[in-house]
């Protein structure tokens, strides 16, 4: 693998920011909200983003699987995604909800997913855990599909066949689907973050992101104008409905033009230093942004300018959790 595509670094970093906007604000402006109001499929692109570098960094490593290299990946993991995620369960646990000993330990083992929304502490969470497990089949999955030299075009059908599905499955495949939901089934067209379909949703992404690396289909082209009519293809299809189903493609697509590509304007603005520092802090940014907006606090009266505010307040926490923690605390020596 390449040293650190500083591109997509940013790109996650403004993924970020999406999302942390697509729960503070609520647009009555039919153009904005169109974009804003559609944050959801940015964490279907913060999947096929991870499936992607996964593939490219490990795609030799698991040729052939042994119980060390699978066992380093998993430590990687674990000390990438796990401080600063179980801080904040901790944080949520002790001072802004009351938990029951279950709870805690569903939330602190990362399975939520495979259980009823109510135990979710944080409504971010169901992406965090639907990861972990993708996370744990991947090294078999990598070596299924480098083994058998399974096409990069199958992986793309098969992940689209299966986020077509998804609005068919039933709603209450999770333990404990005797229990009515806190929160009700989303009218966001693909908007689904509980339970084993949340899991089927982010297995679908990360197809797309494996399969995307060695499609012998695209082939990048120094100009760069595809990247171009990617993005553009992708606002205009926020201005649909169905149409979201083909977002997370096109991010596939604009992901490895920006790792295999020549220098574009949107390549340089992701890696400004603003945009790039925007991308380290994301992980935080993600996890800590919904923590403080439950927290409903009034800074001023004017929403608009305390939601700006409370933002700001998410970023600056944000930083200093990536200082502090991120860059600091591993649970493994690797």
């Amino acid at each position: 693998m390449k040293n650190e595509i500083k591109s997509l670094t940013g790109l996650r970093g403004v993924v970020a920011l999406w999302v942390t906007f697509f729960h503070f604000f609520s647009f009555k402006n039919n153009l904005i909200e169109s974009i804003i109001g559609k944050g959801y499929v940015a964490v279907d692109i913060f999947f096929v983003l991870s499936a992607f570098l996964l593939t490219v960094s490990y795609s030799e490593k698991f040729k052939v699987l042994n119980f060390k290299g699978v066992q380093t990946f998993y430590k990687k993991r674990v000390n990438r995604i796990y401080p600063v995620y179980i801080i904040s369960v901790i944080v949520i646990a002790l001072f802004f909800v009351e938990v029951s000993k279950t709870k805690f330990l569903i939330n602190a083992a990362l399975i939520q997913c495979f259980f009823n929304p109510n135990y979710l502490l944080n409504i971010v969470y169901w992406s965090l855990s639907t990861e972990w497990i993708c996370y744990l089949i991947f090294p078999f999955l990598l070596c299924f599909v480098v083994r058998y030299k399974i096409r990069g075009e199958i992986l793309i059908i098969a992940s689209l066949a299966l986020r077509f599905i998804l609005p068919y499955l039933p709603d209450t495949l999770h333990i404990g689907s005797d229990v009515p939901m806190q929160i009700g089934k989303s009218s966001k067209y693909l908007d689904i973050p509980y339970g084993l379909n949340s899991l089927v949703r982010t297995i679908s992404s990360y197809l797309l992101g494996m399969g995307v690396v060695t499609v012998s289909a695209i082939k990048i082209k120094k100009d760069g104008y595809f990247i171009y009519i990617a993005i553009i293809l992708s606002v205009l299809l926020l201005y649909t409905t169905r149409g979201l189903f083909f977002i997370p493609l096109l991010s596939a697509f604009i992901i490895k033009i920006l790792y295999e590509g020549g220098q574009s304007f949107v390549k340089t603005f992701l890696e400004s230093k603003a945009i790039y520092m925007l991308g380290n802090i994301s992980y935080s940014l993600y996890i800590i942004h919904y923590i403080v907006r439950k927290q409903y606090v009034v800074l001023v009266d004017i929403m608009f300018l305390n939601n700006l505010l409370l933002i700001s307040f998410s970023l600056i926490l944000s930083y200093f959790s990536y200082i502090l923690i991120e860059r600091k605390v591993k649970i493994f020596k690797v």
